[in-house]
């Protein structure tokens, strides 16, 4: 499935507003915590950052009792892109990670967080809070743009770079790099 998708950040007081909005106004779609392990290539440990030359982004993920494995095909800062899924059983998060770490995938960032989605008119959108005062959301739809809409609800996506830079600053400073003890710690307190 190809879909088109935006993203940016939102204050505290921002992300409060439009959630009340989509309350009213939308539906909830669904609300979950995820971990989720990016293992795509080109990672680079030191700098806690992908030289972004390849195409794909490959990450083990799971939001509450579901788990899947999801690649992304085209540049990250892309609005449209390829997904593909592929659904896990429950309980299988920490094989899949084995089976791509005998694949060589033994690198990457850990991401935790918690998200609500609300299907509002042509869109899906998701708000998201990484910690107290770090707040985003996506807007994505496979029909309409997504800009549109952000315009409307006075949502400012990011540009190439701010995202690019947004990336940088979360995995400095929100992100874990990928250790199996740090995921298996996850596990037991986000789940």
């Amino acid at each position: 499935m190809t879909e088109i998708e935006i993203r940016g950040k939102l204050s505290k007081v921002n992300f409060e507003e439009l959630f009340a909005f989509l309350e009213k106004n939308g539906r909830i779609k669904d609300h979950y915590h995820r971990l989720s392990v990016d293992i795509s290539s080109g990672f680079n440990e030191a700098t806690k950052s992908w030289d972004y030359s390849s195409l794909f982004d490959l990450r083990i993920k799971k939001s509450n009792d579901k788990e899947k494995i999801t690649m992304k095909v085209g540049s990250y800062d892309k609005k449209e892109r390829q997904e593909i899924e592929v659904k896990l059983l429950p309980g299988e998060f920490l094989n899949a990670l084995s089976l791509f770490e005998v694949m060589g995938y033994k690198s990457g960032m850990v991401y935790g967080w918690e998200s609500w989605e609300f299907d509002y008119r042509d869109y899906e959108i998701k708000l998201s809070k990484y910690t107290d005062d770090y707040y985003t959301f996506e807007i994505e739809s496979s029909i309409a743009d997504p800009n549109l809409l952000a315009k409307k609800l006075n949502l400012v996506p990011y540009a190439k770079e701010e995202y690019q830079k947004a990336i940088e600053w979360e995995n400095q400073n929100i992100h874990k790099l990928y250790k199996k003890e740090e995921i298996e710690k996850l596990l037991k307190t986000m789940f």
